[in-house]
């Protein structure tokens, strides 16, 4: 019988191997049958791949000898080959979406795209004048340029409208540069924050000193003296007169912006302040500032926004369960209603300033580890905590109960690949978090080095930023842009990253010549988004924005006052007299520019100094002197001005001092007849002289001319009555204008009102619950064990309550005053005696867990002393016995 199959075209081999390799996988499935048809078929054509002798003549093959002539390959061997095609394909034309791959996509998903079908698209300018439902259209991720603005403009003339993304696309951030870097400080420097204004940079340093910095030229304005220890923490209140300061000395120094006049001098804590925070509350004249410490206390201080006035004894809330216990981190909401703190007991504590005096409401142990970051959202009730467990969480006060959004920092992109078996036993911690400003993502800081961004609703992972290579501290948002977030740290990188695409805008590198790169410590933005500002482990203040630098040009590198280190003396009340002078800081004349040795600078640079600008060339020519350093080396250092007249000033006695005296004596006038204000000794018999210590040098073995220029020197020049006219009137820290700050405030008592709502509709819930146990997983402080409790102990009077309450704050060392107890009590009972208990019990039963963190203090742990965490003794025990005895009697009676 004649064939009646006719041969078929003649096929590549690419194509017969793939005939073979469908056939082949169509037998792993449900489709056998189809494979079976299909391998006849393909003997029938001959589209199988064919055999050549050695004269390389072809034959056809048969199925069977192909498969057994190609063990190795597998049966699904087709599709491993298509699972390798997504990843190397992103890596030479990346699709849109990371990690999601199909074999039918299109466009950019497609895999059978190329570089050049993936160009950056342009629009015309009419598309910018386009409308979609009412708004501008969005330019799509694969825009080629940054729009051209005159078009974009134009549309907004046509339309009336524009989108922001339009007008100000995130490239426009590659534009900005490194205006000035300037040594200022002999130490590290950890804190930096510009005032309301945007006008002025503040800093704070190991050196025990905050400066005052011009943020549009540079200049030094003026160096706040007073502090012993590092500066831990700054804070600028939101009418921008009043800047504070916390330090390892264990004190708080508030200090007067428009003057730098010593505001107080705040000592409740017995230990480092390791945060401080002025509160949003507007509500009249009354304002609070927080402080939390080493010591286990968070301390509310209140003052008057009128007067200026603080109230030396504060709030103060003992948190010590066990012995080593300390507060790390405090964020405030947006209304400041709620305060919520972190600390080494893992335990997140929530206090309420809307009922008249602070009180705590909560204890959320959801963490394992300590809690060493913690941030409110910008304007919601939301606020998320990174613990060294790995984890953060987003909170929220739903429905009466604190509920959490998990963020395991473990958690990898969806098609990543699979993570390597060295790195399954890194145990990761989250060093950093924070908002952006439209509050829609989080960003957590890793200590791989990695930052992860998070949709704050859902808790999903959106990007994974890769650049650094160091931990991370430094995390800020900026002031409106919500695609915007910085980031730096120890490794000296600084980035600008857009968080949408999940993409680096701007990078620089912190590097110091001759010293290697320095740690980036503290970044911040101006209010205007216009500039940022950071410091660094050497003590230089670095400012980027956009523009001219040419502002910055005249500034030389190395900015001290010849009087930053002299030594002070301190009164009873810890306020300070410059030793040599015997004045008060701020009122002294204006001191002249040296460098780091001590060498005053040129006298075109003196005029910077403010107060100088106006001065002949001879008066800003210092007097030099020769002063024996520690090591008995003799060098020329800044002893006086060179004035004319400079010996009859001797001589004669100073307008200054004329003035001081009389201002000293108004002020003792004015504090004997208030006694609730303790009163200012200047000058005492038994003053103590203290010098700022010699701590953190930039280098080792260098000692700092700078430092030693108070050693053997004489009286410093006396101020002429010019100078003193021109010191009154000036104004360091201007305030803001009236129509800004009216607007923010309105906008703090709204958000403060809708807290309040919030907290009362809780408290009602609370109360219409109390006859059911409500008990919920996410919330460990509700136990139904503590439910009953509190419920059978709903039968005392509000007065026994109050006075059970106080006996336990007394036995747990707080500072209760007398006139807080009585509001306390006053405000008690306005409410029903139930909800308060169940309230105060709530509270008191989740701090009474026995719950431990693994490390529970790292001050110990430095310092060589292993303490076993022992179990948690509390107080509120004897509370518990003392009720359980009084129901005793009443039974006897």
């Amino acid at each position: 019988m004649a064939d009646t199959t006719a041969p078929s075209p003649s096929v590549s081999l690419l194509e017969s191997e793939l005939y073979y390799l469908i056939s082949r996988f169509l037998t792993t499935g449900p489709c056998r049958k189809a494979a079976q048809v299909l391998a006849r078929e393909l003997e029938e054509y001959q589209l199988l791949p064919r055999r050549l002798d050695w004269h390389g003549n072809e034959h056809p093959r048969t199925y069977e000898d192909l498969v057994r002539a190609n063990k190795h390959v597998a049966p699904d061997h087709l599709l491993q080959i298509c699972r390798q095609l997504g990843p190397l394909l992103d890596k030479e034309v990346p699709s849109c979406v990371p990690g999601v791959w199909s074999l039918l996509g299109t466009g950019r998903h497609s895999l059978l795209r190329a570089a050049k079908d993936c160009q950056k698209v342009l629009w015309k300018g009419s598309a910018f004048a386009a409308l979609h439902r009412g708004r501008p259209p969005e330019m799509p991720l694969t825009y080629k340029y940054p729009p051209n603005l005159v078009e974009v403009f134009r549309g907004r003339e046509l339309t009336g409208t524009e989108r922001f993304s339009s007008a100000f696309p995130v490239g426009n951030y590659q534009h900005m540069k490194m205006h000035r870097r300037t040594l200022g400080h002999l130490s590290a420097v950890y804190c930096v924050a510009f005032d309301r204004t945007g006008l002025r940079i503040f800093t704070g340093s190991d050196d025990c000193l905050v400066k005052i910095w011009s943020s549009f030229d540079g200049r030094l304005q003026s160096t706040l003296r007073g502090h012993s220890a590092e500066i831990s923490d700054l804070a600028v209140n939101f009418e921008n007169t009043l800047i504070a300061a916390g330090s390892c000395d264990k004190t708080i120094r508030v200090w007067c912006l428009r003057t730098c006049a010593p505001v107080a001098v705040l000592q409740g804590h017995t230990g480092s302040i390791t945060s401080l925070q002025f509160s949003p509350f507007a509500k009249g004249s009354v304002r609070y500032m927080v402080s939390t410490g080493t010591d286990g206390t968070v301390c509310f201080w209140q003052w008057d926004v009128n007067n200026m006035r603080f109230i030396d004894r504060p709030h103060k809330f003992t948190e010590r369960p066990r012995p080593g216990v300390q507060m790390i981190c405090s964020s405030f909401s947006a209304g400041g209603m709620f305060l919520a703190t972190g600390s080494t007991d893992h335990v997140i504590r929530m206090y309420y300033l809307g009922s008249g005096s602070p009180q705590k409401v909560a204890e959320l142990e959801a963490h394992t580890d300590k809690v060493d970051s913690i941030q409110y959202c910008h304007a919601g009730d939301r606020f998320v905590s990174g613990s060294r467990d790995g984890t953060a969480r987003i909170w929220r006060l739903h429905q009466q109960q604190w509920r959490s959004v998990l963020l395991n920092m473990s958690t990898n992109l969806a098609g990543a690949e699979p993570v390597l078996n060295e790195e399954t036993f890194f145990k990761s911690k989250v060093t950093m978090v924070a908002w952006d400003r439209h509050d829609n993502t989080v960003i957590t800081a890793v200590n791989n080095h990695l930052l992860k961004v998070w949709n704050s609703y859902t808790g999903q992972l959106l990007h994974i930023l890769k650049g650094h290579e160091d931990e991370v501290f430094v995390l800020e948002p900026h002031p409106f842009d919500p695609r915007i977030m910085l980031s730096a740290g120890h490794d000296g990188n600084i980035f600008i990253w857009d968080i949408i695409r999940g993409t680096k805008t701007l990078h620089y590198f912190n590097m110091i010549e001759g010293q290697g790169h320095g740690a980036v410590f503290d970044c911040k933005f101006s209010p205007e988004g216009q500039r940022f500002a950071c410091t660094d482990s050497h003590g230089h203040l670095v400012i980027f924005g956009f523009g001219s630098s040419k502002p910055y040009e005249k500034l030389p590198d190395q900015v001290f006052f010849h009087t930053d280190y002299r030594p002070l003396i301190r009164d009873a009340n810890n306020y300070v007299l410059d030793e040599q002078t015997q004045q008060a800081p701020h009122l002294m004349p204006p001191p002249f520019l040296v460098d780091v040795d001590g060498n005053p600078h040129p006298p075109k640079y003196q005029r910077l100094v403010p107060g100088r600008e106006n001065f002949t060339d001879e008066h800003l020519v210092p007097q030099l002197g020769y002063v024996a350093t520690s090591d008995g080396e003799v060098v020329e250092q800044v002893i006086s001005q060179q004035t004319s007249d400079h010996d009859d000033g001797a001589q004669e006695p100073s307008v200054l001092d004329g003035f001081i005296r009389q201002l000293l004596d108004q002020q003792d006038r004015q504090h004997a007849a208030e006694p609730g204000t303790p009163r200012r000794v200047f000058r005492s018999q038994s003053v103590e002289v203290q010098s700022s210590p010699n701590v953190g040098l930039r280098r080792s073995g260098q000692v700092e001319g700078v430092r030693q220029m108070h050693q053997n020197a004489p009286r410093s020049q006396m101020a002429t009555e010019r100078d003193l006219q021109a010191w009154k009137r000036r104004v360091v820290v201007p305030e803001m204008s009236s129509s800004v700050h009216r607007r923010q405030e309105d906008f703090r008592i709204a958000k403060g009102d809708e807290e309040i709502a919030l907290f009362s509709l809780r408290k009602r819930r609370v109360l219409h619950a109390a006859s059911r146990d409500d008990s919920d997983d996410e919330m460990v402080s509700s136990k139904r064990t503590q439910s009953r409790r509190a419920r059978a102990r709903s039968i005392r009077t509000r007065n026994a309550l109050a006075e059970d309450y106080i006996e336990y704050s007394c036995e747990e060392g707080e500072e209760t005053e007398a006139s807080g107890a009585e509001e306390n009590e006053t405000e008690g009972s306005a409410t029903p005696a139930s909800s308060n208990e169940e309230e105060v019990e709530e509270w008191k039963s989740d701090s009474s867990s026995s719950n431990s963190s693994s490390e529970y203090s790292d001050w110990i742990a430095d310092a060589g002393i292993n303490l076993q965490p022992p179990t948690r003794l509390s107080s509120r025990r004897r509370v518990r016995r003392h009720i359980s005895s009084s129901e005793e009697e009443e039974e006897e009676e």
